[in-house]
């Protein structure tokens, strides 16, 4: 196990790479400082150009949103500087916290934008959480299949040709397929959400209609449609928290006045939901590291931080499941708090963790430096 020399991302991370000691999501977000970004307007320039107004007063483009930080920034971005129509497709949530609901309704109200929103399926939903907590530790495998599939397939049903989608996750922070490219088009290979449809269908409980909705569109009909789906991050420079400034200029709240995360060190990031937060910390006895170590990052590339200053503070956050996380995933599911914590057991690493006579966890690495002697 070893840590960048600059964050503090362990090469832990699935897909990964390190070049000279040096994590890729650090060597991209310098690459900002050298990219010609009045190059990158000008391409995103032409291709609003042509869409802009092709429909005559009905949409002319997508945007992909959660209402968080970063969705504000896109359309903000779109409609205020690119000066674009766009309709805003979301993915509700099955406990939505009141931030993330206002959140939403204030993109609509603030850039006066229509939004069409997809409710998932309760039942499916409850059916997943659990069967995907067991067999891949990832329960919230549903909610993300729904994000990466719904907003391609309505801008299809729309008649529209443009899609944005905020950042490339593989090129910004690290992945398998770590290219840049302004095209989405490929994004279903960026392994948030792993090809496991045939898995949920083995038992019976789901059929292929429960998970129609949860596939993306092919390679092929997203091209004979005329799609193009881009990644805004390709053309702006990107940088979560300065999301944060931009958006909160343009009304987006933060959660710490509703409530309060343990394990994390902010309350800005994903915060329209609270059971959806434990696939986050599931990052944790999987590959050590969970969301603080990805926000200290962040803070590290951005200069916000050091790296000596941020040690002490994912020691102290990232091993803490929040209380509320738990208690809402018991309360969907129907689980029992023993039942919960013997399957997230499983998950355990033992390379990186050492389970005591009582059944508790403990690290046998230390945070920046790697496995202890």
């Amino acid at each position: 196990m070893k840590y960048c020399k600059k964050c503090l991302m362990p090469d832990t991370r699935p897909g990964i790479r390190f070049v000279d000691g040096v994590c890729v999501a650090c060597i991209h977000y310098e690459k900002q400082h050298t990219t010609n970004w009045e190059k990158r307007r000008q391409e995103l320039e032409k291709l609003c150009e042509k869409y802009r107004g092709k429909y005559g007063n009905g949409y002319d483009c997508a945007i992909a949103v959660s209402g968080g930080k970063d969705s504000h920034f896109q359309v903000y971005y779109v409609k205020e500087v690119m000066k674009m129509n766009p309709v805003l497709l979301a993915v509700g949530n099955i406990d939505w916290t009141e931030t993330g609901r206002k959140n939403l309704a204030n993109l609509s109200d603030t850039f006066n934008c229509d939004i069409i929103s997809m409710i998932p399926n309760h039942h499916v939903t409850r059916i997943l959480a659990k069967k995907a907590l067991v067999e891949i530790g990832g329960p919230t495998w549903y909610a993300d299949a729904l994000i990466y599939a719904y907003p391609y397939r309505m801008t299809m049903k729309l008649g529209l040709k443009l899609l944005f989608y905020g950042e490339d996750v593989n090129y910004t922070y690290g992945g398998k397929y770590d290219e840049e490219t302004p095209s989405a088009l490929l994004q279903f290979k960026n392994d948030v959400v792993k090809p496991l449809w045939d898995k949920w269908l083995m038992d019976g409980d789901l059929t292929e209609k429960d998970l129609e909705s949860t596939r993306q569109p092919t390679l092929e009909e997203c091209r004979k449609a005329g799609l193009e789906p881009v990644y805004m991050s390709y053309f702006v420079p990107w940088d979560s928290y300065h999301n944060y400034e931009v958006a909160k200029r343009w009304g987006f709240r933060q959660l710490i006045h509703e409530y309060v995360r343990e394990g994390t060190i902010e309350q800005y990031n994903q915060v329209d939901s609270i059971g959806y937060l434990i696939n986050n910390w599931l990052k944790y006895p999987k590959f050590a590291h969970a969301s603080a170590t990805e926000m200290a990052c962040r803070w590290i590339r951005a200069g916000m931080k050091t790296r000596d200053e941020m040690i002490p503070m994912v020691k102290q956050c990232d091993k803490h499941l929040d209380q509320g996380i738990v208690d809402a995933f018991l309360a969907f599911t129907g689980m029992r708090p023993h039942n919960f914590w013997s399957i997230v057991d499983k998950w355990y690493n033992p390379q990186f963790f050492r389970q005591d006579r009582d059944g508790v966890w403990h690290e046998k690495f230390e945070v920046g430096i790697g496995m202890k002697e």
